[in-house]
């Protein structure tokens, strides 16, 4: 095969090789046509808005704090008595007045039971038999007591004190210095109080999200937004559950740039400008600096974006340093029209003019 034999061959397959060659995504004029409100646009595909970004279209960086429900937020400190509850050690002291009583003897007319709360709820002391205090308080508890040993006890005095309960502490559990079960006042603990008492976050507040499980309820926030918001620094009480998980802020970047890769982007403010110099920027054999795109999914109801910027443009990069990205956030750099071409030149084209000056030289 001559030289002139291979390139007519290989110049009728381009158009057929160009179709088949690998892309790294939708074209450009694709995107266009499957905006929203492009009358040709194919009802199949999934609905979003393009939009042109300019100084006057930039959205505006987001200020909003995402807040705990209200049923969390509205929890405040306990005020009442604390109950007594299963696994609860309590200590009951008994006096009376003569020292030959009930319990009094030997001239001691005091006498401390120590006791625990059983998982049915009930406690057993001398001569009272089984006494339910599960659910009561100390002082209730005293009473059911008192009535309990009249005409028996020498006008007893009675005084009930909760040792230690099993319910009087929070499960701590994930990404902190000291996991565990953290006992708290019965009154409750904030949150970030009960954050110090674990020894902290090992990562940056932004990439940590905090989830709360309270009685079949359960929410969940990023620590930085509960850092920034006194509201969201709720009453944590006995029983809770805390889980500290570790959500860094990864951000998909595909097609024309030179590291298309899942990118961490370890800074509380995300910008686009950011993102692609951490993709190592534009590939100038390949990207479309007209159109590279951020695709930000459709939330609470909302209609999908698609983000446009012309970095041919004097003002792009003021542009993308302004463009906060967000969860989510997918970055697509579309491929100009001639890199199809180059592409199909460096895959088929120069293998076989590689072949057929090879062939001419051992014809030679």
């Amino acid at each position: 095969m001559t030289r002139r034999t291979a390139v007519c061959f290989a110049a009728a397959l381009c158009l057929a090789g160009c179709s088949a060659l690998p892309a790294f995504g939708p074209a450009a004029e694709a995107i266009d046509r499957s905006d929203l409100e492009n009358p040709a646009r194919d009802g199949a595909t999934l609905p979003f808005r393009v939009i042109d970004v300019t100084a006057a279209t930039l959205p505006p960086a987001s200020k909003a704090t995402a807040s705990f429900p209200a049923a969390f937020r509205n929890q405040g400190f306990k005020a009442t008595d604390e109950l007594i509850g299963i696994g609860d050690e309590l200590e009951i002291r008994i006096w009376e007045v003569a020292e030959d009583g009930l319990f009094a003897s030997g001239g001691n007319r005091m006498t401390s039971l120590p006791v625990r709360v059983s998982n049915s709820g009930r406690i057993t002391v001398p001569y009272a038999n089984a006494v339910e205090a599960r659910g009561l308080t100390v002082d209730q508890l005293r009473s059911v007591l008192l009535e309990r040993y009249r005409g028996q006890a020498i006008e007893p005095e009675i005084a009930v004190k909760i040792l230690s309960t099993e319910a009087r502490s929070v499960t701590v559990l994930g990404e902190v210095a000291s996991p565990g079960r953290i006992p708290v006042p019965p009154r409750g603990l904030r949150l970030l109080d009960l954050l110090a008492q674990a020894g902290g976050p090992k990562h940056l507040p932004w990439e940590v999200e905090v989830s709360l499980q309270r009685q079949g309820l359960s929410a969940s926030l990023p620590l930085s937004d509960i850092q920034d918001s006194a509201a969201n620094n709720i009453v944590v009480l006995p029983g809770d559950t805390v889980i500290f998980s570790h959500k860094p802020r990864r951000f998909a970047v595909y097609g024309g740039v030179s590291r298309p890769s899942n990118i961490e982007i370890p800074a509380k403010e995300a910008d686009l400008a950011y993102l692609l110099a951490e993709a190592g920027g534009l590939d100038d054999q390949v990207a479309r600096v007209q159109s590279v795109f951020v695709f930000r999914p459709a939330s609470g109801g909302g209609i999908a974006m698609a983000y446009r910027f012309d970095f041919s443009r004097p003002d792009a990069l003021l542009l993308a340093r302004s463009f906060r990205l967000a969860p989510g956030d997918i970055v697509y750099v579309a491929s100009a029209g001639g890199a199809d071409f180059r592409k199909f030149v460096t895959t088929i084209l120069s293998p076989l003019l590689g072949t057929a000056n090879s062939t001419s030289r051992l014809r030679d």
